[in-house]
């Protein structure tokens, strides 16, 4: 069961990455994340055929001694990793007879310097542009690390742009565009610039220096026609910089990329070229004075440093969520999936045929496949329907779908569904739309009780009000929900009141009452609220049975002593309705951050207060709930139980602070909230929290605390269709 979980966990996050405790905060890249990183550096090794770079191979360490000249031992040692030989006799000594440290790189910038300086310049040969790939290490402190954008190890699309005074305008315009160029393909945006200048300490060079490298970046930026601010004091230490601050569609905002411009750097390392007229070429200014020219010298050149993705990692993080899962079929980890109408030979054969074109592999086994396409081409040939195997595929995410059978077999095509080609990373008006109903009668009266403000959430144009969820519905399912022992598996009021409105007011509550102990820092949302509900599910259903044979025992004991008791059944000793359980439903919800990170759930109301405030601050989350039902198997020749878990994702956009959602209406909110759910929840879940939504894409009851569709669904399967599939095939 649990290999199940963490295969559904995997499934619904895309298997992109996941972490380890050995590594804290460096992501472990899976096949699809390995593929997404790949098309993304391989994108932006397109583009420098164009902007003129050339892509080096440097260490990852260094000795302490370069960074001690850079300047980064100084001002930046705090987020370095020392490196040392656990063998003394293998460590290199230094001049001085004392054992050199070594330093996992932070940055690129002092290898490329090394690279420039390995060779005599002349003007002619500049701009010289270096691209690098190879990974990075900063010590971030272990609090801040999350998932994909706050890492410790991390590969940078970093470019050093070595030129000459005169040409620094030039060379920013140039990578202005570059930015605008990938961000446009992203379909990211908008993003603003910022210009961002010398702090106020930590930093190197006199301040005649800063203003020049700060009077070049402005002039640059009035030359792109873009709006710019001032970001007083944020420049990095060698340096003033521009800061490309993109807004993704929650509105909140990232620094990804940077163009900082360096006069330090190339002057710790001696850098230089060789020029005509030395003192003109120092100003950026052409000579025309013939005694002048004669004049040659070395110049030092100017280091412009940029970084168009900034981390791959972080716009990775940014792109999953930007496209929800319908990534760009060039991007996609998961492009075409073939799927076939039955199991025999010769359509599997043709199959693995179209598979091998499509891959560019077909050809002799003894030569080196040389057309590889690199697209990504899987085949489904389970045992199961055509239709099933499509409608999965889509729910993957997979852009192309082909369909292989004896029809096309005897005509050698493949038919083809390309119609998710159209919609790739493109979000239906209905989906963005999405909003959520007013706040009930039961928040605002009690609000009004302790006068207090009441937040009007956005209502949706209504016509009239919709009756609740199938309340003028006899599925089976209902009937015999209500003719025999259902036990609901949790005490939340929320859940008891939904399934009341299926017609069910009297179902029976038992909690679990074991301790939910998994470890969240080991497993991802999925897996871990999987895992919690499925636990609670088992032990409130053995608690039941073993409630019945106590009860049981007690019964004949006093049977045997006889003593009477009228409220037992004839013959039996067991109290009317006491029988063991038909089926148990169990649910567990998380709120997962925009990070990946599982919120836990507040034990006070202070702690109530302090999350939804950073709920509100951080705009957009998702509500995972996992709903899990277990009923005995019928056929007392295979004893046991029937076991079905479903996750279902809902993405929510709190209000903001400026849109009625200040700190004294959250304190209100809670305050009617205490005593009211003492289940251990969110004091989101209930058609309460609607009052702190200003958005819901997806399920507004999964919000509430259980989507009803999914349950009954579940209920269904365990009840009535135990054998009519796995649970691996069925489950989503």
């Amino acid at each position: 069961m649990r290999e199940c979980v963490i295969v559904l966990w995997r499934e619904r996050q895309g298997e992109l990455f996941t972490t380890s405790i050995y590594s804290p905060g460096s992501p472990i890249l899976l096949p699809n994340g390995a593929r997404i990183f790949n098309r993304l550096v391989e994108f932006l090794r397109q583009q420098y055929a164009r902007y003129g770079f050339d892509e080096v191979i440097t260490p990852t360490i260094y000795k302490k001694a370069l960074w001690k000249k850079s300047g980064h031992l100084e001002n930046y040692s705090d987020d370095m990793f020392t490196v040392t030989s656990t063998s003394p006799s293998r460590s290199d000594i230094s001049e001085g007879g004392e054992e050199d440290e070594y330093g996992l790189k932070p940055m690129n910038c002092p290898g490329h310097c090394l690279i420039f300086a390995s060779q005599r310049r002349s003007y002619r040969d500049l701009p010289i542009r270096y691209a690098d790939f190879s990974p990075l290490h900063r010590n971030e402190i272990s609090g801040a690390l999350s998932g994909l954008t706050r890492v410790r190890r991390f590969h940078q699309d970093d470019g050093h742009i070595f030129c000459r005074p005169s040409q620094i305008e030039h060379e920013i315009r140039n990578t202005l565009d570059f930015v605008r160029v990938v961000y446009s393909t992203f379909k990211l945006g908008p993003y603003r610039l910022t210009l961002s200048t010398r702090p106020a300490d930590h930093y190197i060079g006199t301040e005649e220096e800063w203003e020049t490298a700060e009077g070049a970046l402005k002039r640059a930026l009035n030359a792109s026609g873009q709006d710019w601010t001032i970001n007083e004091g944020d420049g990095a230490f060698y340096g003033p910089k521009i800061d490309i601050i993109l807004r993704d569609s929650d509105g909140k905002e990232h620094q990804t990329a940077t163009i900082q411009l360096d006069f330090q750097l190339p002057k710790r390392f001696e850098l230089g070229y060789i020029a005509p007229a030395p003192e003109y070429e120092r100003r950026g200014e052409t000579a025309t004075d013939f005694e002048a020219l004669k004049e040659v010298g070395v110049v030092t050149p100017v280091l412009i440093h940029r970084a168009v993705l900034g981390s791959v990692e972080r716009l990775m993080a940014l792109l999953i969520e930007h496209y929800n899962g319908k990534w760009p079929f060039w991007l996609n980890p998961r492009q075409i999936m073939i799927v076939t109408v039955n199991d025999s030979l010769p359509v599997l054969h043709h199959a693995r045929g179209v598979q091998d074109i499509l891959m560019g592999r077909q050809g002799s086994p003894d030569k080196p496949v040389s057309q590889a396409t690199n697209f990504v081409v899987d085949i489904d040939d389970r045992q199961i329907s055509v239709g099933t195997k499509a409608q999965q595929a889509r729910e993957k995410g997979y852009s192309v779908i082909l369909t292989a059978g004896p029809r096309q077999l005897s005509s050698g095509t493949i038919t083809c569904d390309l119609s998710r080609l159209k919609a790739d990373g493109e979000e239906s008006k209905q989906e963005r739309d999405t909003v959520p109903s007013d706040p009930p009668p039961a928040y605002v009266a009690s609000a009004k009780e302790h006068g207090l403000p009441i937040r009007q959430a956005q209502q949706a144009p209504q016509q009239g009000r919709r009756p609740p969820p199938f309340a003028a519905l006899e599925l089976p399912i209902l009937k015999y929900m209500r003719t025999h022992r259902v036990i609901l598996a949790s005490a939340s009021p929320r859940r008891r009141g939904l399934l009341a409105q299926l017609g069910l007011p009297n179902i029976e509550v038992i909690p679990s009452i074991k301790p939910e102990n998994f470890p969240k820092d080991q497993m991802g949302a999925f897996e871990y609220v999987s895992a919690t509900a499925q636990q609670k599910a088992l032990d409130v259903y053995q608690l039941a049975i073993k409630q019945v044979e106590e009860a049981t025992e007690a019964a004949e004991k006093a049977r045997e002593s006889g003593v009477v008791d009228e409220k037992t059944q004839n013959g039996i000793g067991v109290p009317p309705g006491l029988k063991d359980p038909d089926l148990v439903i169990a649910a567990d919800t998380v709120i997962v951050t925009r990070d990946g990170a599982i919120l836990e759930k507040p034990p006070s109301e202070q702690a109530h207060k302090r999350m939804l405030r950073h709920l509100r601050d951080t705009r957009t989350h998702r509500v995972l709930t996992a709903i899990c039902c277990v009923a005995p198997k019928p056929d007392a020749s295979f004893p046991g139980y029937a076991i079905s878990t479903h996750i279902e994702e809902t993405k929510v956009t709190f209000a903001k602070a400026t849109d009625g959602l200040p700190d004294d209406v959250i304190d209100a909110y809670v305050k009617t909230r205490e005593g009211v759910d003492k289940a251990g929840g969110y004091a989101v879940q209930g058609i309460g929290g609607m009052v702190l939504v200003e958005k819901v894409d997806g399920s507004v009851d999964n919000v509430v605390g259980l989507p009803v569709r999914q349950c009954l669904q579940l209920c269904e399967k365990v009840v009535f269709k135990q054998d009519e599939e796995s649970e691996g095939e069925d489950d989503d």
